[in-house]
């Protein structure tokens, strides 16, 4: 992703935690509809690879906090 695409979606996202909503739900809605928006914008296996991609990652940063 590009740094201009980058800064937009910290902006979007800043912008929603910023209005006092409950800061992990508000995350997830984000991450949902945006999910959702890219599934209509290319595929449901496109959204779903980024999806297990991102989930992949989670799980490998996670498992390195443990061994910590």
């Amino acid at each position: 992703m590009s740094d201009a695409l980058d800064d937009l979606a910290e902006r979007a996202v800043a912008d929603a935690l910023g209005q006092g909503h409950r800061a992990p739900a508000a995350c997830a809605a984000l991450v949902r509809i945006a999910s959702q928006a890219l599934a209509r914008l290319t595929s449901h296996d496109q959204a779903c690879r980024l999806h297990a991609e991102l989930a992949r990652r989670h799980a490998e940063r996670a498992a390195r906090c443990w061994r910590s």
